[in-house]
């Protein structure tokens, strides 16, 4: 009986291999080959020198009370993307370079004729320096046309006040250039003691990719469009940089309390529509309501644009002032502004 039973279960040992090995399934494969991830680059370069590297450090010379000179210069972007810049004025060091009567006798000193002894030495010129700081920017893609300007500084802050703080000037497209104007201002009211003061500073410039960070704020309808970064109205837009939607949060203090807002990308150039500019095509990405207090906030919210976002302006305004897409009133005072430049690359193109 035991090798029966043995046959038996060798046979169906046997069967069974043989089933296996005659099954077969209906396939397909496809393959995708030769594919590449690259990492782009972020560049810049400051007056056609990259590094940076003037021979000849910028010159502030005999400036006296009332006076204003100039530190210009400019930033392209030569890597492959655009690029948030930031500036510092760094390294600030004020001395007395040279000493005269004038300068000793308000220190209450004693002049020799050559020399001061005594008195109360001072020589912080930073204080008395108001610092003017302005930029503009403009896309190669399009010929050079200027695309984005803001004020950050207009004489409102010394140099005292602002030195080691990174300041953001805003983005530059890629190929792009931001001209950067900043003055240096005396003022009036500065007596003898700052004679013959010295004051030495380095200037400190950082590009980063873009994060998908962008900060709002409320800006002066004077032409400038100053950042008004005194008080506290202002608002972070947190976005994907590149995803399949426009993914983003945006929170923050509206200038007006309980008031319907919306955000909105607004379009350039503003020749258009029709040459006039207005009324203005604009994309609404969000609602909310500001509450009491001003305070404004959307939750994590994702648009379907079927399109790239290039060297776009995210804007905070007035939804009394949207006409479905379209924008066809302006109060200025009421609305939260662009810092600076974002695009945004649709994955599924």
């Amino acid at each position: 009986m035991k090798k029966i039973l043995l046959s038996i279960m060798t046979i169906a040992l046997v069967a069974t291999a043989g089933i296996a090995a005659t099954r077969a399934y209906f396939t397909d494969t496809e393959s995708s080959v030769g594919n590449t991830f690259t990492a782009g680059t972020i560049d810049i370069a400051v007056d056609d020198q990259n590094p940076w590297s003037r021979t000849t450090p910028y010159q502030l010379v005999d400036m006296k009370p009332s006076q204003v000179d100039y530190t210009n210069f400019v930033i392209t972007n030569v890597g492959t993307n655009p690029a948030n810049v930031w500036k510092k004025v760094a390294n600030v060091a004020t001395s007395d370079e040279v000493q005269y009567e004038p300068e000793c006798v308000e220190a209450n000193g004693t002049w020799s004729g050559t020399s001061c002894t005594g008195g109360t030495p001072k020589n912080d010129i930073d204080t008395v320096i108001d610092y003017d700081l302005s930029v503009k920017v403009y896309n190669a893609a399009t010929g050079g046309t200027e695309i984005f300007n803001q004020t950050l500084y207009n004489k409102d802050k010394t140099i005292s006040q602002i030195k080691e703080t990174n300041v953001f000037l805003g983005m530059i497209p890629e190929g792009g250039r931001m001209e950067v104007t900043e003055s240096y201002h005396m003022q009036s009211a500065t007596t003898n003691w700052a004679q013959g003061d010295k004051m030495t500073f380095d200037i400190v410039l950082t590009a980063e990719q873009l994060k998908g960070v962008a900060i709002l704020e409320n800006k002066s309808n004077d032409g400038l469009w100053q950042v008004l970064g005194g008080d506290s109205y202002t608002g972070t837009f947190t976005y994907g940089v590149k995803d399949s939607k426009l993914t983003y949060t945006l929170t923050g203090k509206a200038p007006l309390a309980s008031t319907p807002y919306s955000l909105i990308v607004y379009h350039e150039p503003w020749s258009t529509p029709a040459g006039s500019g207005w009324p203005r095509p604009v994309t609404v990405l969000g609602t909310a309501v500001s509450d009491g207090s001003g305070d404004v906030s959307i939750a994590s919210t994702s648009v379907e644009l079927n399109g790239n976002l290039l060297n776009a302006k995210v804007w905070l305004v007035k939804s009394s002032d949207l006409t479905g897409n379209t924008m066809s009133g302006w109060n200025h005072s009421a609305y939260l502004f662009d810092t600076g430049l974002i695009d945004y690359y649709d994955s599924d193109l």
